[in-house]
């Protein structure tokens, strides 16, 4: 740690202009708080990041110090934080400066994500065993639960787009997911591997923000690595680039001695995917209703039209095969 770290924040938990030349806004948490780039009388440059989350007061201290130093270097390193026992409002981390991140859903991104993502579901979970098993959505089968406890909305939904799902279909997708649960272990999660955590360094794949790290099944990783749509970052997921990222990510599970039925693993995350964007688009429609949402509504449109797509997509997959 930088022993002269914590001359660059107040006891307040904020930036100590007296100790620092300039700083940027990069963007604003839950909270209101702000990540910024700040450069100190030496020229270096860092990332300070305030608790933006206070639900995850504490959560990313411990994933740096306890999972991330075994993982490869695709993270910002930390360089300092505050002591464990301060209160919550005035927490904050000071992470490496890694310039300029370049967010993108290329395939090739996608990829090598894909990879090291492999490569942290096959790590020792049970060492992590305090971390949560809830990201900061509800787990699939509240997701589940909730689309069978509103049938009709949730029909109005699917004939809005050309679907349908009979009863035999909706027992199908259950039977799918609740095998999955089964079969598939507890695994090491990012969380939130949305495109705006993903970033190119200099050709190099950098995977950011594991505040939302716990314990859970591939699928929820692999849906937010592929499918997950969001706001500010949009992208075009084919059936094509699916299968490629998921049999890239099986292929590393097996070089690392983790076997895989490929047929079921593809038809559990299938139905996974059904259910989830299922539960998006409610969530996206709610947002567009909210006349407090921060989300511009073109960005809200084309990110529900993006979820639509993967809804489609992995409907006719499901059920035509």
């Amino acid at each position: 740690m930088n022993e002269h770290a914590h001359g660059w924040v107040t006891a307040e938990g904020t930036l100590n202009e007296q100790s620092i030349t300039s700083r940027e806004r990069l963007y604003k948490g839950m909270n209101g708080r702000y990540v910024e780039r700040f450069t100190v009388h030496t020229g270096e440059s860092y990332i300070f990041k305030p608790l933006t989350n206070l639900g995850q007061h504490g959560r990313e201290r411990w994933i740096s110090r306890h999972v991330l130093s075994v993982l490869p270097s695709i993270y910002p390193q930390l360089i300092a934080s505050s002591n464990e026992e301060i209160a919550p409002e005035r927490s904050w981390l000071i992470y490496e400066d890694l310039g300029p991140l370049v967010h993108h859903s290329q395939e090739n991104t996608m990829l090598s994500a894909a990879v090291h993502m492999a490569q942290w579901h096959t790590l020792w979970a049970s060492r992590w065993d305090e971390l949560p098993r809830v990201g900061q959505k509800p787990p699939i089968g509240n997701m589940l639960e909730d689309l069978l406890d509103a049938k009709e909305s949730t029909g109005d939904l699917l004939s809005k787009l050309g679907m349908t799902l009979s009863a035999s279909g909706w027992a199908e997708i259950t039977t799918l997911i609740q095998t999955a649960e089964t079969e598939l272990p507890l695994v090491l999660c990012h969380g939130d591997l949305h495109p705006g955590n993903m970033a190119d360094v200099n050709g190099r794949l950098v995977i950011i923000d594991w505040e939302h790290a716990h314990l859970n099944i591939p699928l929820w990783d692999l849906y937010h690595l592929i499918d997950l749509s969001h706001p500010l970052f949009p992208r075009h997921v084919t059936s094509q680039l699916r299968d490629r990222v998921i049999q890239v990510y099986l292929d590393g599970l097996e070089c690392l001695g983790r076997k895989v039925q490929r047929d079921s693993f593809k038809r559990w995350y299938e139905a996974y995917a059904i259910v989830f964007s299922l539960w998006m688009l409610r969530l996206i429609d709610s947002d567009m209703e909210n006349p407090d949402c921060v989300w511009p509504e073109e960005q809200l449109r084309n990110q529900w039209n993006e979820t639509a797509a993967t809804l489609e997509q992995c409907m006719k997959q499901l059920f035509t095969e």
